[in-house]
């Protein structure tokens, strides 16, 4: 079946990663990226962004302008054509014209704003920001398979959840958590650093902190405290987590080795990994990961494990590019009523 036709709307950090890790598996995404649209950024601003982004590399393409597209041409020859615009919501051309509306911009995740985009042919609006009244907060990894075709507003979540979630669930089912705190120290975007504002240490609230009671059962507001800082930085942000698990003995060798299978062979596959020593968070810049974890850092004391992750929040649409694709295979075969009642068998892109 051929893919499923798709449009962004948004070209701010996000949408630019999103381009990117599409361009990079392409040839195994079951979605196409049809058309972008930004209403602050026109196409010169989007190309010279393309061209020149500090951490965001497109080397290895060879990309042109012209008639209101952009064009990628990779090393095997292949093309991609995205059409661009630069509209308000109101105006955007192709809205009803792709089945799935990504969301991107971060200013419509209310269910009365993302339903707008629900006309002609687009049947779904995929959120790329938690969204508190959508029909459901589908994980990658946690709870993706729980998708319904009946579901028209989905959230990814976001960063720090999908960061978080996938990896505590685990943790639990193996050992138990009883108590969890979680340190977050996030980085903020480059052109927020241009604002003397921004040149200090903000407190601010987290959304994995009302997410995470919604998502695990284990987890609540008694037993689940998330702090969350804002730094004048823009690279790779840190998790810092506390599991005090239920009186089970366990050692640090233990956590390691269950850690390690989950992570090749395991229901944490591809989305996490370790690394043996913490080299700081440069390397982890466009990670494919959800959250890199360092095994030096890894504490086990008394009933408490300590975890320290480094996760590059800005590239967690890695799990909303595996999101997308999965709900492109489910869509697919709802669109073909012979093969409606077969079984669509994932296959998450190798990294």
């Amino acid at each position: 079946m051929e893919k499923l036709n798709v449009g962004v709307n948004g070209f701010g950090r996000f949408g630019l990663h999103l381009l990117k890790f599409w361009l990079d598996h392409k040839e195994t995404a079951q979605f196409d990226i049809q058309y972008i649209n930004d209403d602050f950024l026109d196409i010169d601003k989007a190309h010279d962004i393309i061209m020149n982004d500090k951490y965001v590399n497109f080397n290895k393409y060879q990309i042109n302008k012209a008639n209101n597209c952009l064009t990628f041409h990779n090393k095997s020859g292949e093309v991609s054509k995205i059409y661009y615009t630069n509209a308000e919501k109101e105006d955007i051309s192709w809205i009803g014209k792709v089945k799935l509306f990504l969301e991107c911009t971060g200013k419509y995740a209310t269910r009365e704003e993302a339903s707008f985009f629900l006309k002609g042919d687009t049947e779904k609006v995929i959120i790329s920001q938690t969204s508190w009244d959508c029909d459901k907060t589908l994980i990658f990894g946690l709870n993706h398979e729980e998708y319904h075709s009946d579901q028209k507003l989905i959230s990814y979540g976001s960063c720090t959840v999908n960061a978080f979630c996938s990896l505590a669930n685990f943790v639990n089912k193996k050992y138990g958590v009883s108590d969890c705190d979680v340190n977050v120290i996030h980085n903020i975007p480059p052109y927020k650093l241009k604002d003397p504002k921004s040149d200090t240490l903000v407190r601010k609230f987290c959304t994995l902190e009302k997410s995470s009671p919604n998502l695990l059962n284990f987890i609540n507001e008694k037993n689940f405290n998330v702090n969350y800082t804002l730094i004048p930085y823009d690279g790779v942000s840190i998790f810092d987590i506390r599991f005090k698990l239920d009186g089970r003995q366990i050692t640090r060798e233990d956590v390691i080795s269950s850690l390690e299978d989950a992570f090749v062979f395991g229901p944490l596959k591809n989305l996490y990994a370790f690394d043996e020593e913490d080299r700081g968070p440069e390397p982890y810049i466009c990670s494919p990961y959800s959250a890199v974890l360092i095994k030096e850092n890894l504490k086990v004391k008394g009933d408490n494990l300590y975890l320290h992750c480094y996760f590059d929040n800005e590239n967690s649409v890695n799990r909303y590019f595996d999101l997308v694709h999965f709900i492109s295979e489910k869509v697919k075969l709802e669109m073909v009523p012979s093969i409606k009642s077969q079984k669509a068998d994932y296959v998450q892109p190798a990294f």
